[in-house]
């Protein structure tokens, strides 16, 4: 049996009716009958199963498949005919027969029997049971979920094709049907089946790979091998689509999403130029940056097993370097900035401070959790250049540069080599600095003349301006009449046309912030993503790298929770704003065509601690990306444990499901609402078989039960093939 399902497709494409009948015949076996089909409705039918025949075809699993079928093995029925199609079942459960109250009775006689028998005989023994009756019992019936129906159709004259519909187009009670469990080939057409997505697909949709095998039961029996069925996976329909993997710890999660990542990677083997294709993996433990025990050569060297890939296409960023990886890049930030050759130069300015712009974003975020009125209004400081930039707004912007790079400092983050001192040369005028010299007229009021002091001598230290600020700060706050007479008249000036003050929001709620430890103290966990050294933004750097089509795993292991959690909304911002603009503004082609956004997939893992629940802000980046992303070509794989977690209308657009082991019903419950999972409820919740997934694509019709595969570097771009 060939392992593709590239190969059964083109030998079901027939030239004539007479063989397209028989090829569709060919799917059924003889020695496969397992039963007949006693009543069936569009949604469910009931199979009547010999224990012989169930056997013979090594056991009919709670969840497979089955086909239906008045076609005989062999012939070659015409295909136009309405019996000349293979009705697809799953097994639910056991099913009452008519007769079940009699057949209940004789084995509750025939146990009484043998109960106290000292031999230890069972009560089907021969010796027990005469043949007539031990036949008799040995019917059952099996309860089956009708999936739908393959046929041979002919959309082009001349070419027959098979085809499947998620459905039934009619119902005899009067008819019977032979029942075959499938054999390999029939089981590699049903696990495989292709739903072609249509003329927006994908150029390389249909190249599969595989991920595991068909898989029915934990307790599956050793020497039946017609149920090791290859099941493959098109890594198109993870493009642009959401895709969720749901499963307790150690059910196998890790292991799925990296054969998902790789089939992706590898497309580039098959066409480097459009098989390119961004993945980012926010990587929450470390097991795809770095190698580990269970994964040894790591997932960073996914490269090595794809035929015309290179070191280059895969892009590790971290926290902190590693010892075994020195190529990673630093996810840090320079927060200061650095000093423009001059401040009148907005060009140079825009560039200077560029990093501290960017950095206070993750500033913002180690605060988002607090909601003091002193931390809002810190948080709602822009450190933008303006646009209308004089020498007022430049004095205005240094001024409010250098009271934040004065908090950073006494956060504790280290000034670059160029800013071991502080510049305050001009930040304040001479009308001011009286102001602040005038002494106080009782004790209760504040000495502010050491402020004038610093001010004056424009070249300070660190501590220096920091205490400067800081009785800035309190002057203006504290609405003192030594600065309140200064900023009157300031007002009044004939120059002054807006009548505004001295001070400005930005600077008077920077200057608040420096009031309170607590506010500091919050801002020093930033500590760990700030480097001097740092050059270009990393954030920046991503886009560039996702965009030319690599793979950028994002080591977070080493880093606070929150903090990683605030880089990882940041980087997603920047993600999205870059593709929105890419949908917005497009480029076009040497033929006037319109370029689509580069396609770009998102792994996450806990998605609970990212994904919006139920009742939260939906303005969120996770949000957005949600429920936008599809537009801009961003897909998102997410993963957790609690789908219940996960907000409603997320699930509802969600396109691709992996689902393993849940150990609480109201979680399979939520799983159960969507597509043909109910199928599997007891199995999900009852079997913690790891990498034993619930599978349901974008191009699958219906749910595949499968085993995955470990996940191995070497070699998986060979298993690449056209359906």
């Amino acid at each position: 049996m060939s392992s593709f399902l590239g190969d059964i497709d083109k030998s079901i494409s027939e030239t004539d009716a007479k063989s397209a009948g028989a090829r569709l015949a060919s799917f059924l076996d003889k020695s496969r009958i397992c039963g007949d089909l006693i009543s069936i409705d569009y949604a469910s039918a009931v199979v009547l199963v010999h224990d012989k025949l169930r056997a013979d075809v090594g056991g009919v699993s709670k969840g497979c498949f089955l086909l239906a079928s008045r076609v005989v093995p062999g012939s070659s029925p015409d295909p136009e005919n309405e019996d000349t199609s293979l009705v697809l079942l799953r097994v639910l459960d056991k099913a009452p027969l008519p007769n079940s109250s009699e057949t209940e009775r004789m084995r509750f006689d025939a146990g009484q029997r043998v109960s106290d028998s000292p031999a230890g005989e069972n009560w089907d023994d021969e010796a027990v049971l005469d043949r007539y009756t031990a036949n008799f019992l040995r019917f059952s019936g099996v309860k089956c979920r009708v999936i739908g129906t393959f046929m041979m159709k002919s959309h082009v004259p001349g070419e027959w094709k098979i085809s499947f519909g998620a459905d039934l187009a009619n119902i005899y009670s009067g008819k019977g049907m032979k029942v075959y469990k499938p054999d390999s080939e029939a089981l590699n057409l049903i696990a495989n089946y292709y739903r072609h997505q249509g003329s927006d697909a994908h150029p390389l949709a249909g190249m599969r790979i595989r991920i595991g095998r068909v898989r029915y039961a934990a307790s599956e029996r050793q020497g039946d091998t017609t149920e090791k069925v290859g099941v493959m996976l098109d890594p198109t329909d993870l493009i642009a689509r959401r895709t969720a993997l749901f499963g307790m710890s150690r059910t196998g999660k890790s292991n799925t999403v990296k054969i998902i990542a790789s089939s992706v990677f590898n497309l580039r083997g098959i066409d480097y130029k459009v098989g390119r294709i961004g993945q980012l993996i926010l990587d929450a433990n470390g097991e795809y940056a770095n190698e580990n025990a269970i994964d040894i050569r790591a997932m960073r060297n996914v490269w090595q097993g794809c035929n015309g890939a290179s070191e280059n296409d895969v892009v590790t960023y971290g926290l902190y370097p590693h010892p075994r990886d020195p190529g990673r890049r630093l996810v840090k930030l320079n927060f200061f900035g650095a000093n423009p050759q001059d401040w009148r130069q907005r060009n140079q300015v825009v560039a200077a401070v560029h990093p501290l712009v960017q950095a206070k974003q993750i500033v913002d975020g180690v605060l988002s959790q607090v909601n003091d009125k002193y931390i809002v209004g810190f948080k709602n400081v822009t450190l933008d250049v303006p646009d209308d930039w004089d020498d007022s707004a430049c004095t205005r912007y240094k001024r409010k540069i250098m009271a934040y790079r004065s908090i950073l400092v006494h956060a504790g983050l280290s000034a670059p080599g160029d800013m071991l001192r502080a510049d305050l040369n001009g930040l304040t005028n001479i009308d001011l600095r009286k102001a602040l010299m005038v002494p106080p007229s009782s004790a209760k009021e504040t000495n502010y003349a050491p402020a004038a002091r610093i001010f004056e001598k424009g070249d300070v230290s660190w501590s220096e301006a920091l205490e400067a600020f800081r009785l800035l700060g309190q002057a203006i706050n504290a609405k003192d009449s030594r600065y309140k007479t200064f900023n009157d008249a300031y007002r009044a000036k004939p120059k002054n046309v807006d009548g505004r003050d001295w001070h400005d929001s930005d600077l008077l709620n920077i200057l608040s912030f420096l009031e309170h430890r607590g506010g500091v103290r919050l801002l020093s966990q930033v500590n760990a993503q700030h480097s001097v050294m740092a050059g270009e933004d990393y954030a920046d750097l991503i886009v560039k790298d996702l965009s030319a089509g690599k793979m950028v795993i994002v080591d977070q292991s080493t880093g606070d929770p929150e903090m990683n959690r605030n880089a990882a909304d940041r980087l997603m911002w920047r993600i999205f704003e870059h593709q929105k603009s890419a949908f917005i503004s497009p480029q076009v082609d040497a033929d006037g065509g319109m370029i689509l956004p580069p396609d770009v997939i998102v792994y996450i893992e806990e998605a609970h601690n990212l994904l919006p629940k139920q009742g939260d802000d939906l303005k969120g980046i996770w949000a957005r990306v949600s429920k936008e992303g599809s537009k801009y070509r961003i897909g998102l794989v997410y993963a957790t444990q609690e789908p219940s977690s996960i907000l409603t209308n997320i699930l509802s657009n969600t396109d691709n499901w992996f689902v393993a082991h849940l150990n609480r019903g109201a979680e399979v419950k939520q799983v159960m609402d969507f597509y043909d999972f109910a199928d599997f409820e007891q199995q999900i919740l009852n079997v913690p078989e790891p990498g034993f997934i619930r599978m349901r694509t974008l191009s699958n019709p219906y749910v595949v039960p499968v085993q995955i595969d470990p996940f191995i570097v070497m070699g998986q771009a060979n298993s690449m093939n056209k359906s």
